[in-house]
């Protein structure tokens, strides 16, 4: 056994001591799945509340490829010529001539107070609704 180059120790061929054997997920393996991570520094039990929260329901990992463009029109690159030669270089903006922002579809803005609103149902600690009051009382 004396003899075997496999039996331990520091071999230079092995893929944890490749510098070049990155992983291109950041370290965090090719589950598909951010790791949970530890937040230190919260109040005594929270850290670990986190971490099991964390665990229960992993986030998706990043996207391995890029994604496809939306709606039906190809992407033109900047050196090819306008396929809206009509419409003004303003459209869609609340200035210059063309049509404004309500053309974009855009969803509509909500204050603070009707997106913790929402919330509310959802939040087990009470804290929402506590911020909600705050944020009520002051007119947002």
């Amino acid at each position: 056994m004396a003899g075997n180059q496999n039996s331990g120790g520091m071999r230079p061929t092995a893929p944890q001591n490749n510098p070049a054997n990155v992983s291109a997920t950041g370290g965090a393996g090719q589950s598909g799945t951010q790791p949970a991570r530890y937040i230190s520094g919260l109040p005594y039990g929270q850290g670990q509340a986190t971490m099991n929260q964390q665990m229960s329901a992993p986030m998706a990992g990043s996207p391995t490829t890029a994604p496809a463009p939306m709606g039906g029109s190809p992407i033109t690159s900047l050196s090819e010529p306008t396929q809206r030669p009509d419409e003004p270089l303003t459209a869609g903006m609340d200035f210059g001539p063309g049509p404004g922002s309500e053309v974009l579809s855009l969803p509509r803005e909500r204050s603070l107070s009707q997106i913790l609103s929402s919330m509310i149902s959802v939040d087990p600690t009470g804290d929402v609704q506590e911020l909600y009051n705050y944020v009520a009382s002051r007119g947002f």
